[in-house]
């Protein structure tokens, strides 16, 4: 059954002859930092604090809406452990890379205490320009950790939510404001994308939608046959883009449908993560993603695509290729949690 969540919306911030009141630059810079430190001091717990817990990942896609349970275990030295078939199970750590991302994307700020797994918490809130909220997350005010996480597309539609329904947290002392260890965040350098893009690869900086890429990797998984790993995100949901050269022939895609996106055919599934696959400049792409429907469309319409698709079958994209992609879609997705 599709899930709606009522948002009241509070009248807050009117003067009583019915004029907005508008917050000064200086509380808005206040209320930003405050809720940029609690992000980063989840970001630390979630790596330096050891914890054992159940979480509840759900998604809302119309028919392809569901839920799965995952048994989450984290140390500082092993790192974390997920038992868990779900592709899209989230933990409790925040990956740092992205909170850049986010509070250039959204507008932040603390929005109240909250409640989650009978612990108190503080609320973050990430808003749209226009307002509307894209996102919240659940703070443990003890241990710092992220114990909530709900996504919501444009017309404030539920998306996804992660939720620990029971937590025990080890060597939970306060994770307090400050630097990160390890130095600045870093990101792909331009000399790396340069060298891509001279080796032939298109490297977009951005995708439709706010997308910003915040990490590359290329594999060589036999010899002569390379695929480009390119990761994107806006704070919120990821799109991992893969390429490979090559053709992509005419037979089916093992559990895709034939569609069409940007005036090109490509092979998609409707399921979270959604999945797409289609050729275009010579290369096969395909796009994974927990990011809105009408997102994803975007993305691939903004990507090189044919008009129609090469007869036979296409180099680097046989039909063992193309069985092993269908069987690996399935494990691409837990690349996407940008909350690892």
């Amino acid at each position: 059954m599709r899930v709606r969540l009522l948002v009241l919306v509070l009248g807050a911030g009117l003067l009583l002859g019915g004029t907005p009141a508008l917050a000064s630059p200086t509380t808005t810079q206040a209320r930003e930092r405050e809720a940029q430190d609690l992000l980063r001091a989840a970001t630390r717990a979630g790596r330096d604090l050891t914890y054992t817990g159940t979480q509840v990942v759900a998604t809302w896609r119309g028919p392809d809406s569901g839920s799965a349970r995952a048994q989450v275990h984290h140390d500082p030295v092993a790192g974390s452990t997920l038992d868990t078939d779900a592709p899209l199970a989230a933990t409790a750590a925040l990956d740092p890379r992205l909170l850049a991302l986010l509070a250039a994307a959204y507008d932040l700020q603390v929005s109240g205490p909250g409640r989650c797994t009978g612990r108190a918490a503080r609320v973050v809130t990430a808003s749209r320009p226009d307002g509307t909220v894209a996102g919240r997350f659940w703070l443990d005010q003890r241990s710092g950790l992220l114990l909530r996480r709900e996504v919501f597309d444009a017309t404030g539609e539920r998306l996804r939510s992660s939720e620990f329904v029971d937590l025990a947290v080890s060597a939970a002392g306060a994770a307090g404001p400050g630097p990160l260890a390890g130095g600045a965040v870093a990101l792909p350098q331009a000399s790396a994308l340069r060298a891509l893009r001279e080796d032939g690869w298109r490297v977009p900086r951005t995708l439709p939608g706010g997308f910003r890429l915040f990490d590359t990797a290329l594999a060589t998984p036999r010899p002569g046959k390379h695929v480009l790993h390119l990761a994107y995100s806006d704070g919120l949901s990821t799109v991992s883009l893969f390429a490979q050269r090559g053709r992509l022939g005419t037979a089916p895609v093992a559990g895709f449908t034939a569609e069409t996106v940007g005036a090109r055919p490509v092979w998609m599934r409707h399921e979270a993560p959604e999945r797409v696959v289609w050729a275009g400049g010579g290369q096969v792409w395909t796009l994974v993603s927990d990011a809105p429907p009408a997102t994803v469309r975007d993305a691939v319409a903004s990507l090189p695509g044919d008009a129609a698709p090469h007869d036979g079958v296409g180099d680097g994209m046989g039909e063992r290729v193309r069985a092993r992609l269908a069987r690996g879609l399935g494990r691409l997705g837990g690349m996407l949690n940008p909350f690892r």
